[in-house]
């Protein structure tokens, strides 16, 4: 409902489609503290937390950094910030990732641009290839860790 903003939950809605139960895919919306709970219990490795955040980069464009260089006050639509969340994840031996893509818009009613819907796609097909999931098409991707479009 809030166009670009949407990215997180069609990628994690796109990958419980393929992983079908092989790997833990939350799609945490607006409240991933909610979800604290849960990864404490299962322990992962890692934690990947996809979202739309604006960084000054190209529309679509992603990058992946630790949750730890975050800043206290990144600007996204959460109420707890994900730095926190990493803090508390990592001190439980969990390795916390951010993959930001760069919004268009993020207005409530817009609807995701073709940019931001573009290169979510290509980070499923990307994300599918690194967890070794079955993907209905092959995946276009360079293989960069920081892409865009």
């Amino acid at each position: 409902m809030r166009g670009d903003d949407g990215v997180g939950s069609v990628i994690a809605e796109r990958l419980q489609e393929l992983a079908k139960g092989s790997l833990l895919v939350i799609d945490a919306e607006t409240v991933p503290e909610n979800y604290l709970g849960v990864l404490l219990d299962s322990k992962p490795e890692v934690a990947l937390f996809i979202d739309a955040v604006d960084f000054g980069g190209e529309v679509g464009e992603w990058a992946l950094v630790p949750l730890s260089v975050l800043g206290d006050k990144v600007p996204t639509t959460h109420t707890v910030s994900l730095k926190l969340l990493g803090q508390i994840l990592e001190s439980n031996g969990t390795e916390c990732l951010l993959l930001a893509i760069q919004p268009k818009q993020i207005g409530f009613g817009a609807p995701m641009s073709e940019e931001v819907a573009s290169a979510a796609e290509r980070i499923v097909q990307m994300l599918a290839q690194v967890f070794g999931l079955a993907v209905s098409r092959p995946a276009e991707m360079s293989g960069e860790v920081h892409g865009d479009e």
